[in-house]
């Protein structure tokens, strides 16, 4: 038997239109607050940041010996991409919870090590609190060639510190390839792409770009340093340029370059990627010790800002810092990499 329908249950003509219209109603409108809702439901992506203070009234690109480690209470406003963001954790870069990756590079066309050297960096390695890993390589033909892959183990990069004959720093084989060019390739190499590690590189050359073919005048940016530079923030590394330049070149067919220009490099490395630069006068110093002394101060001043970034992992942002004390300023990279993750290869 059919069942009789209801006048309760009865459908007039036009309600089959109504139907679908009221669907398309709800549905417009879960749009609309879906779109009213969408800036609220951006990812928040932890990202870490590394920065010391400096004194207020140090230009760009200048040096200058760290300060007092920063607190929390120094840092100010934090923005990212122009947008203020919170910030979760403040923590120091040595002895803190979070590991730090250094690598040190040397320079395949110098004779670091020849005279003793070595043993001063050896010291600098045995110093390093337990949260921090070591690793070596070589500038060599344009690329880092790690003879050392990160360790605790002080002895282990100890011993892959070898200095260079003079026959081999003059052979054409281990021409560096230009140093920022190598930087360019660690950055896009980086041995461990854990986002939770602090990465940075300790590179001991005297900085100059002999062979390129460009001439740099000394009122313009080198072309290479500034794409090393972008290629270092966006891979979260923050470059500790050492100078050293051997007191005899070990060919002498190979241009000797400038002290200068090559501190010039360093001082434009730096400049946008939070780095410090360690030179003192224009000529190779006699003990690597007080200057490894210095870099040993800029980390201990160093603080790591965990803060959540208002996009997802990979973006890059520009970062704005102030501080809440007038004789400081807070120096930080210009750009970061929202979850510290390594670009793709």
């Amino acid at each position: 038997m059919t069942p009789k329908l209801t006048s309760k249950l009865q459908c007039k003509s036009i309600s089959r239109w109504l139907g679908p219209a009221r669907m398309l109603a709800a549905t417009a409108c879960a749009v609309l607050l879906f779109s009213a809702l969408a800036p609220f439901a951006i990812a928040q992506t932890p990202t870490l940041i590394v920065v010391r203070a400096l004194p207020a009234k140090l230009k760009k690109g200048e040096t200058a010996q760290a300060l007092p480690p920063l607190t929390k209470t120094d840092v100010g406003e934090i923005k990212l991409g122009g947008k203020t963001v919170e910030m979760t954790d403040f923590q120091p870069v040595l002895k803190g919870p979070h590991v730090l990756q250094l690598m040190v590079i040397l320079d395949s066309e110098e004779m670091l090590g020849a005279a003793g050297q070595f043993d001063e960096i050896k010291k600098f390695f045995a110093d390093m609190p337990p949260n921090v890993e070591i690793g070596v390589g070589w500038l060599l033909q344009g690329n880092v060639k790690v003879v050392q892959p990160f360790t605790t183990d002080r002895d282990l990069a100890g011993k892959a510190l070898i200095a260079k004959a003079r026959e081999e720093a003059a052979n054409p084989k281990n021409d560096n390839g230009n140093p920022y060019q190598c930087l360019r390739n660690l950055a896009a190499h980086w041995p461990d792409g854990d986002p939770g590690k602090l990465r940075a590189v300790l590179m001991f050359t005297d900085g100059i770009t002999r062979g390129n073919g460009q001439a740099q005048a000394n009122d313009q940016l080198n072309p290479d340093v500034a794409g090393a530079s972008q290629l270092l923030e966006r891979a979260g590394i923050v470059p500790y340029p050492f100078f050293w330049m051997d007191p005899i070149v070990a060919d002498p067919n190979r241009a000797p370059g400038g002290q200068l220009e090559g501190q010039t490099n360093f001082s434009q490395l730096v400049a946008d990627t939070g780095g410090a630069a360690l030179y003192e006068g224009i000529f190779a110093p006699g003990s690597l010790t007080p200057l490894l002394n210095r870099l040993y101060s800029t980390l201990e001043s160093e603080a790591i800002l965990t803060v959540n970034a208002p996009a997802a992992p990979g973006k890059q942002l520009r970062l704005d810092l102030k501080a809440n004390r007038d004789d400081i300023k807070i120096f930080g990279p210009d750009q970061v990499t929202v979850g510290n993750v390594l670009p793709k290869k």
